[in-house]
């Protein structure tokens, strides 16, 4: 017997067997897909496959740093059922019998990224299933079977039930639901969803109508960046389950090429518990949000890679359309491994580019875990960059000054809340101002005003506007400032750019200068470079 199974099985229900059940086929094709699983004429479980194309349910997490000196389950597991269990569960709220959930075991590849620091996924390591079967199981409890194929590669192809007392005894005491920790699954815990088509639908006004069947599609991975990492918060500090439909995915694996048309969804789910009785770590909670990003070369003839971002909001209700947002560009084009996908994070999509480049190499390709970091690290670099200034900032006759000491005190004496021009209320901001949605509201001098009545295609030289941001609970935070210095905006670079998240000390900059690029790539879908609606309300 595997040792590490066996004492992971006893110490920890959440996250080892209750999660992977295999279905076992007593009748020809029981309640399962003919092909997700089988046994030998021994009795022996055979490995399954196609399972990465089931429906994903979830991935506990209990890294080594949160439970020293090591963690019993330091690994991802990302955990499907397969899908007519899945129909039959959103309908009846039981496991049906031949129910198959597969966990597949994938190691921490690196812990930062310009996300912030965090998990992200390196190499598949394992793979691990169990069983309800009254027939085949009859005296287990709850008709459940527990199996592992190995935890490193080569897997093998075989396996047997591991005892009772490996893991039902835990799954029996901790479990919610009928031996399976649902507690930690919110696509289980959901209600069912409409099927929809894979193909993305549109507004007559080009807005993205939010699909309603992702969860159905292929799962690729589910990077986390929590708060406790990157304090006082971070940026993303939800788990983000990010799926591909299966037709993109085929051609993706088929040619090493994300084809027109193609449609990535991410899912926000939120950190729920970070205790459990595998260890201390991340166990999702609630759906927070929902994001999208297509490649339409008709649609987006301009945009870089011809991809487009969309947000339908990172709060319930969601809305039904969104609208593209140019918030995303920069980050995505310096730091993105693969035609502006962050592929180096998930390891489904990697696996699926190496057998084809392998197919047409005639060789194995492949990369180590060590090499994460110093693709993070280069990350890291990458986003450092893009906060940096590319451009000098020449004098300028504005209200609202562009030297950095002039301007923090300008900012902290709240002397721009003098301009003639501003909102009445605060509106969700469109770019990653410490966080996407949180509220921020626009301050603007009159040259500004002038400029954006008139329809101009340039604002002039010294158009101001300071831009308030505020935490989610309203708090103000931190400032954002725009200044034209030049006549021509020169893609970016004629305008000075200022951020800080440190109201008490506005000369600890996030970004200050001219040509930010980090900046200027988020509004570049805006009216020279102004993103928000108009006229202020």
């Amino acid at each position: 017997m595997n040792r590490r199974f066996l004492m992971n099985a006893l110490m920890v229900p959440v996250v080892y067997c209750g999660l992977i059940v295999l279905s076992v086929r007593a009748q020809p094709h029981s309640q399962a897909s003919p092909s997700a699983v089988e046994f030998n004429e021994a009795g022996q479980l055979v490995r399954p496959t196609g399972y990465r194309q089931w429906v994903y349910i979830g991935t506990p997490h209990t890294p080594n740093d949160l439970n020293p000196p090591e963690a019993p389950f330091p690994d991802f597991h990302n955990v499907y059922i397969d899908p007519p269990s899945y129909a039959r569960y959103m309908e009846t709220g039981r496991f049906p019998d031949g129910t198959v959930l597969v966990k597949e075991l994938v190691e921490v590849g690196s812990t930062r990224a310009v996300s912030g620091k965090g998990y992200f996924m390196g190499e598949f390591i394992g793979l691990e299933t169990a069983i309800k079967s009254a027939e085949r199981f009859p005296d287990e409890p709850g008709n459940w079977a527990y199996f592992s194929f190995g935890h490193s590669y080569p897997l093998a192809e075989t396996a047997e039930a591991f005892p009772t007392a490996a893991c039902n005894t835990c799954h029996l005491v901790s479990a919610a639901d009928d031996f399976v920790f649902t507690q930690y699954y919110p696509v289980l815990r959901a209600p069912r969803q409409p099927r929809r088509s894979e193909t993305t639908k549109w507004t007559r006004d080009g807005k993205l109508v939010q699909p309603e069947s992702w969860r159905e599609w292929v799962y690729v991975g589910t990077p986390l960046t929590p708060n406790d990492l990157n304090p006082p918060e971070a940026p993303f500090p939800d788990f983000h389950n990010v799926y591909i439909p299966p037709n993109d995915f085929a051609h993706y694996q088929r040619t090493g090429k994300f084809r027109d048309g193609t449609i990535l969804i991410k899912e926000l789910v939120s950190v729920g518990s970070k205790g459990a009785v595998s260890g201390r770590g991340y166990f999702m909670g609630e759906f927070t949000g929902l994001e999208a990003t297509v490649k339409d070369s008709k649609r987006f003839p301009h945009e870089p890679g011809n991809w487009a971002y969309f947000t339908f909001g990172h709060s319930y209700p969601l809305a039904a359309e969104a609208a593209a947002n140019g918030a995303c560009h920069s980050c995505h084009q310096m730091n993105a491994q693969d035609d502006l996908v962050f592929t180096q994070y998930y390891p489904v999509l990697r696996a699926a580019k190496r057998a084809d480049e392998k197919a047409s190499s005639g060789g194995a390709m492949t990369v180590g875990s060590k090499d994460y970091d110093e693709i993070a690290q280069g990350m890291a670099a990458g986003m450092a960059t893009a906060l940096q200034s590319s451009a000098k900032t020449p004098p300028v006759d504005s209200e609202v000054p562009v030297d950095l000491e002039d301007l923090a005190r300008y900012l902290k004496s709240g002397a721009y809340k003098n301009l003639p021009h501003q909102e009445t209320n605060s509106h969700p901001s469109r770019g990653p101002h410490s966080k996407f949605g949180w509220p921020v509201r626009v301050f603007m001098d009159e040259k500004m005003n002038r400029s954006l009545a008139s329809g101009a295609a340039q604002h002039p030289k010294g158009a101001s506007i300071v831009k308030e941001m505020f935490t989610d609970d309203g708090d103000l935070q931190g400032w954002a400032v725009m200044v034209k210095t030049q006549d021509d905006s020169q893609g970016g670079d004629g305008w000075f750019w200022y951020e800080t998240t440190n109201v008490d000390q506005p000369e600890d900059v996030v970004a200050v200068g001219n040509g930010v690029p980090l900046c200027y790539g988020c509004h570049s879908v805006g009216n020279d470079f102004f993103l928000s609606s108009y006229p202020l309300k």
